[in-house]
């Protein structure tokens, strides 16, 4: 290096080599910065553009709790609405209120109204605990069966669902309400799962008066796209996505290191391994890690013996996070000695499934097993001063997801105690996060190349320990850290419904806009393939929709071509997930220029099902038209033309001959029984019938019980 710079005194290369060092040091640190940046978002509240005013059209259904779990605030809702000039009809749930008792009040409420403008629900402000949990409330519990309820009723009205207290949107504001917040994680998926009938989320301010009435009412009547709303004393605001730099001296300060006592939930399996390797690796003195079955499992072994060769010393104790006593003993006992500096609660849990088929008791068991356990911690180390307090959340309570809403409710509620706490001048930080490389869906090869092709990028678990380190030394309260291609992840992500989240990211507009042309050419073609099918044959129109929805199928699974889709296999044999069920259903509606219902892969479990469905729906009354008219003596002529033996090849064969018989008796010397004889009337019905029929319904009634 000496003779390359052409120093060859001793000082000059010891200053030489010092000037090298600091430089890679700033260089390294840069680009530790420029990739963390580009991993970081966060949540923010902007001003609804324009301002929230105006009356929606109709009559709105208010449903209420029928209870003592709201009090008087959920009360004064409706008459305010009602006296700045909205038309409200209120529905009582009933104490308890399930899918199918809710559907028949709504039923009722309906029947009677005949403009509905839409649904406003108030069900979440019942905060009465369900039993058996910490932070699941009836109120909770009845909104996802409000949201069953109406799709079980076939109703296409928008339901807006209201909170209080669940949400912050910055400066004084705060949260007093975190349980509420599952239902922003519910609504987040219900939004992708059901978009046609789904109106949106809005937190209401504490004190409900004339003015947020007119708020809510401006809310209520603001043009789909915006459905994340908070209505405040200064109006109604908006939630937004935005980047998250790193503060100039995050990176520059000395390493961060932990002291004392950590505590690690779930510490010997999952994100929790890393977890806590990432502390050892750090210099952690003291780790005790909980796990829920056999501490002495070999599993949980080989994790303590890793740890340990970093010099730290692992206590591992079996502990029941859902019971507040047990934690209590645990955090006042001699194994967090000599003190607990720390806490990171990773409460790994993946759970998929539609919000439509999502249960009460399954709800529960999500936000037991992930959200009672930071809440007692929460209560527990109130009085604590901790130097780290971290949840590991999900970006599924950032943006939600197909499949998404138990997950995403639970994480909604991390999220919000996270704020909460803050709130309260205490330490808390949240991560959401994205996908990272080996855990849950990413532990399938094929899983993540689907995921890559959707544009969400896998991270490597040591990318996802570095973007933690500088969370926390950035003391972040609310960070998402995900790789995102939004040149793939918008398509995809918008298709079922605009996003206004998301759009004020660089580049995300001008991607969006994109889009919005191509659905304009995109509208062309889906007509004029539909044109091209009508004036097709049926089997023209049969072979057409096959190959669209192979094609399509295809798409939906990441396949490069269509002839790994079997006319006759099941969707989920071939390892459709909520996602690519969506995927499917709107790529292939947006071909067909047409709505298609958001459970077609399980309503049509087949390729050759979903198609013979298209064709019934998208041509049926052409079909009939065409052999309506059809030429009788043509048809007639080409029948007669067809070898017996390919009838009897058919199976057709014996229900002709019936036809035959059938048309014999029926002539001018056919006997009259004067109705004495039922049997006799019966054949005489029948004869009938057949007089009456057309060449193209003898030919269904030969055909039918039979399929070439």
């Amino acid at each position: 290096m000496g003779e390359a710079l052409g120093v060859r005194d001793g000082a000059e290369l010891d200053a030489v080599g010092g000037a090298l060092g600091v430089l890679s040091a700033w260089r390294r640190r840069r680009d530790e910065r420029a990739a963390a940046d580009r991993l970081r978002y966060e949540v923010l509240w902007k001003p609804l553009p324009g301002a929230a005013s105006g009356v929606p059209s109709g009559t709105w259904l208010v449903v209420l709790p029928d209870g003592g779990g709201v009090g008087e605030y959920a009360e004064r809702v409706a008459p305010a609405l009602d006296r700045q000039g909205l038309r409200t009809v209120v529905v009582r749930a009933g104490a308890g209120a399930d899918r199918g008792g809710l559907a028949e009040t709504l039923r009722g409420a309906l029947a009677g109204v005949d403009d509905v403008g839409g649904v406003l629900s108030l069900l979440a402000l019942d905060r009465r605990p369900r039993p058996g949990g910490a932070t699941l409330t009836e109120g909770v519990t009845a909104t996802l069966a409000l949201v069953q309820a109406l799709g079980d009723l076939g109703s296409g009205h928008r339901l807006y669902c209201a909170t209080r207290g669940a949400v912050a949107v910055g400066g004084t504001d705060g949260i007093d309400a975190p349980e509420q917040a599952a239902v922003w994680g519910l609504g987040l998926a219900v939004a992708l799962e059901q978009p046609d009938r789904w109106g949106g989320l809005v937190d209401l301010p504490e004190v409900f008066d004339e003015r947020a009435a007119r708020t809510l009412l401006g809310v209520l009547a603001t043009p789909d796209g915006e459905d994340q709303f908070a209505v405040r004393p200064t109006g109604a605001l908006v939630r937004r996505m935005s980047g998250r730099p790193l503060l100039p001296g995050a990176t520059a300060g000395p390493e961060w290191r932990p002291r004392g006592t950590v505590l690690v939930t779930g510490g010997t399996e999952g994100l929790g391994r890393h977890a806590a390797r990432w502390l050892a690796e750090a210099g952690a003195e003291h780790l005790v890690l909980t796990v829920a079955s056999d501490p002495e499992a070999p599993r949980v072994r080989e994790v303590c013996d890793e740890l340990s060769a970093h010099g730290t010393k692992i206590t591992v104790r079996q502990v029941d996070l859902g019971d507040r006593e047990a934690l209590a003993r645990l955090l006042s006992g001699p194994a967090t000695a000599p003190g607990l500096s720390g806490v990171v609660h990773t409460a790994d849990l993946a759970r998929v499934a539609q919000v439509d088929a999502t249960t009460a008791g399954e709800l529960a068991e999500t936000l037991a097993a992930k959200v009672d356990g930071l809440w007692h911690l929460d209560a527990l180390l109130a009085e604590r001063d901790l130097d780290l307090f971290v949840v590991f959340s999900s970006v599924a309570s950032v943006w939600g997801g197909g499949g998404q809403g138990l997950i995403g409710a639970a994480n909604a509620q991390l999220d919000a105690l996270i704020e909460r706490r803050r709130a309260r001048g205490l330490t808390a930080t949240s991560v959401a996060w994205g996908v990272i490389d080996g855990f849950g869906v990413a532990s399938d090869a094929a899983a993540r190349e689907q995921l890559r092709r959707r544009g969400v990028l896998p991270m490597a678990p040591e990318e996802a320990m570095a973007a933690l380190t500088l969370a926390v030394r950035g003391d972040d309260t609310r960070v998402a850290v995900v790789d995102v291609d939004w040149a793939a992840f918008v398509p995809a992500f918008t298709s079922l419904r605009p996003s206004p989240l998301i759009g004020d990211l660089p580049g995300v507009r001008e991607i969006v806009d994109g889009l919005a042309a191509a659905d304009d050419s995109g509208d062309e073609s889906a007509s004029e393939f539909l044109r091209q099918l009508a004036a097709a044959s049926d089997a023209e129109r049969e072979r057409a929709l096959m190959k669209a929805v192979r094609e399509h199928t295809a798409l939906a699974l990441g396949h490069s071509g269509a002839e790994a889709v079997k006319p006759g296999r099941a969707f989920q044999e071939m390892g459709f997930d909520s996602l690519a069920a969506v995927n499917l259903r709107n790529t292939l509606g947006a071909a067909l220029g047409t709505g298609l219902p958001a459970t077609l892969v399980f309503d049509y479990p087949t390729p050759a099902a979903l198609v013979e469905h298209l064709r019934t729906e998208l041509f049926a009354d052409a079909a009939d038209e065409e052999l309506s008219e059809a030429d009788e003596e043509e048809f007639r002529r080409t029948l007669a033309s067809v070898p017996f033996s390919r009838f009897r090849e058919a199976g057709l064969l014996d229900g002709l001959r019936q036809l035959v018989r059938a048309a014999g008796a029926d002539g001018p010397d056919r006997p009259d029984d004067g109705g004495q004889s039922p049997s006799a009337t019966a054949a005489a019905e029948e004869l009938d019938l057949i007089n009456a029929m057309d060449v193209a319904g003898l030919v269904q009634r030969a055909l039918d019980g039979n399929r070439l």
